[in-house]
């Protein structure tokens, strides 16, 4: 049983099915309508909070405010215009939750984003928003969102291992901060060989309905074995892309039923560092019934890919 939950929890190993979901449609503004009120007014600067249930809420008033105000004048009494904005906007955060590069398309938004503010009236405001949503509406509709089915760093399934000779195989500090973290007798290993070297997979042991567990990632060809990566929020997933020789890595945690912290990691020849992260919010459903999800958040460390 605990290698059956060791092997679920590293699914950098195994390929996880994908995540089921009808044909995507882009969404009105009448189909989100859920989420923080800061993602509300993100995504419909022009809202009415009092509409929103916040008519008593001062902090609620000057947040809306603060939110029209960044826009051209006449902006929230044009419809289509205000339809436009939430469906470029929307665009912008959810095509960053449905990539696995998003520190790519980040700057691609930010781009959009530096334009739009430039613009002095509600023409150039339109005519950068149809440029927004030309850009991403493929994005968004396009990607195949499934969890990450990279070749990983194993060539065979792996291989359980005795706890207690991993961790006297390793360092003092990996060493304790595994004990620190982990029950005595939860400490689950598994080790496996690849094209990259031989690897070393711990993790803390799972229990119930418990969907999130702490991690590390060594590379066991040294001695003692070389720490790589450590994380709280596990599962940890292996992508396609890559840097400095060695997969790039992505964690999926689970905050509650509508919201996930995602982190990516990439290489940088001695250690994987996180690079970008964003939680991602549930703001509603679109026509077919699919979760509208968006992300907020961003870069974290730059990592030179050589």
């Amino acid at each position: 049983m605990k290698r059956n939950m060791m092997l679920l929890a590293w699914t950098l190993v195994l390929a996880a099915p994908a995540w089921a979901e009808g044909k995507r449609l882009i969404p009105s503004s009448e189909h989100a309508t859920g989420g923080y009120l800061s993602s509300q007014l993100l995504l419909k600067p022009c809202a009415d909070v009092a509409a929103l249930g916040f008519a008593d809420d001062e902090s609620a008033q000057r947040s809306a405010a603060e939110a029209r105000k960044a826009l051209p004048a006449g902006t929230c009494e044009d419809g289509a215009l205000v339809e436009k904005l939430f469906k470029a906007r929307f665009l912008q955060h959810a095509a960053i939750a449905m990539v696995y590069t998003p520190w790519q398309l980040d700057e691609k938004i930010a781009r959009q984003d530096r334009a739009i503010s430039r613009c002095q009236d509600t023409q150039c405001l339109a005519r950068e928003l149809d440029g927004v949503i030309a850009a991403l509406s493929p994005v968004y509709l396009g990607a195949p969102r499934q969890w990450p089915r990279g070749q990983g760093l194993c060539a065979a399934d792996p291989v359980e291992t005795p706890a207690g000779q991993v961790l006297a195989r390793l360092g003092v500090d990996s060493s304790q901060a595994i004990t620190g973290t982990c029950a005595e007798d939860e400490v689950l290993a598994l080790t496996c060989r690849g094209p990259h070297g031989k690897w070393l997979f711990v993790s803390c042991g799972m229990s119930g309905n418990q969907v999130n567990s702490s991690q590390w990632l060594f590379r066991a060809s040294k001695a003692p074995p070389q720490p790589l990566l450590a994380v709280e929020d596990g599962p940890v997933a292996v992508l396609e892309t890559a840097c400095n020789g060695l997969p790039d890595l992505m964690t999926s945690a689970r905050v509650s039923a509508g919201e996930h912290d995602l982190s990516y990691y990439r290489y940088d020849g001695k250690a994987y560092r996180q690079v970008y992260a964003y939680s991602i919010e549930f703001v509603g459903s679109d026509a077919n019934g699919n979760d509208l999800l968006i992300a907020r958040g961003g870069a974290k460390t730059r990592v030179v890919c050589r």
